[in-house]
């Protein structure tokens, strides 16, 4: 069985662990994510220093007995949020930690003098999703959160032709009141709940959870709150199912813990702006909030797999 040392950058906290090859966590961690670059590069090369102390200590225990060091492939996996440039290893930038062009897998390469796989974190994700989770080659992904990122999967491949694919959170549509606006800002969890607390329905901090237990009460303005955000995120959807066909959308994100209930909302109302176009399936993902860290392990043995044996 191998392993991979495997960190997932977050706008709040780096989670890392020990990834195998069937996608099991060990010895998983949380470390506040520094804004600072090249205090990230620092805190990022610390915890696969610890980690890597851990497995020569003979301390590190796997889904089948303990690590050895011959168990753990060279390369290590890590993803960033915001645009990211894959191929050139850049983070192009950042809102939520101020980073702008930031070359973060030369930096990391050569703080810890060994390759790394490198990627953006939603897409990485989905490449998790498509190995060990939902378990399908093509698919288009949608991941609802604070915000909205999309990645079209491929043949099990994220399909990115350049840094800002997957922003569709980023187009402008009408607002609540009419308004130009972005789609996240309207059809994501925040989104929900932040119209709910404008309509003093919920606190904001309840967040969407707040709007679906009043939608779940019979509350009428909740009920047209969600309807409305799913139906601008169908119409910003529809016209890629259309170009693309009827490959199954897999969502996932916080707003995904709503269920089949929800699978099934987006699912009639991307029907009906669809017409008389096939509707895609629509599933929920499967592997919850470790699949971007599991897709930083994934990572790390493609890269492994991809490098000439020095033998």
């Amino acid at each position: 069985m191998r392993y991979a040392l495997a960190l997932d950058v977050g706008g709040t906290t780096i989670k890392s662990g020990i990834v195998s090859e069937n996608s099991s966590i060990s010895h998983a961690g949380s470390t506040p994510t520094p804004a600072n670059p090249e205090k990230l590069i620092e805190t990022s090369a610390q915890i696969v220093a610890d980690l890597d102390a851990l497995v020569r200590s003979g301390n590190a225990i796997g889904e089948n007995g303990p690590i050895k060091p011959e168990d753990v492939v060279e390369p290590i996996g890590f993803d960033l949020p915001g645009i990211v440039d894959e191929e050139a290893g850049m983070a192009v930038f950042s809102a939520s930690l101020g980073w702008k062009d930031f070359p973060a897998r030369e930096m990391l390469t050569q703080r810890l003098s060994r390759p790394v796989g490198f990627g953006h974190d939603v897409r990485t994700g989905a490449l998790a999703e498509s190995a060990w989770g939902v378990k399908l080659k093509d698919f288009y992904y949608i991941a609802i959160g604070t915000g909205i990122a999309t990645v079209l999967v491929l043949d099990g491949n994220a399909v990115a032709v350049s840094s800002w694919a997957g922003e569709l959170g980023q187009i402008r549509i009408s607002g609540w009141n009419g308004q130009p606006i972005a789609l996240e800002r309207v059809c994501s969890a925040s989104g929900i709940a932040r119209r709910g607390a404008a309509l003093g329905l919920i606190d904001e901090a309840e967040g969407a959870a707040g709007v679906y237990r009043l939608l779940d009460e019979g509350n009428a303005q909740a009920a047209q709150i969600v309807e409305y955000a799913l139906t601008q995120l169908a119409r910003a959807v529809a016209p890629i199912v259309a170009s693309a066909g009827a490959v199954p959308i897999v969502i996932g994100g916080g707003l995904a813990n709503r269920g089949q209930q929800l699978f099934d909302q987006f699912h009639t109302l991307l029907s009906d702006v669809l017409g008389i176009v096939p509707s895609p399936q629509v599933l929920g993902a499967t592997l919850g909030s470790n699949s971007q860290l599991m897709g930083a392990g994934l990572r790390a043995f493609q890269l492994a797999d991809s490098q000439p044996s020095p033998f």
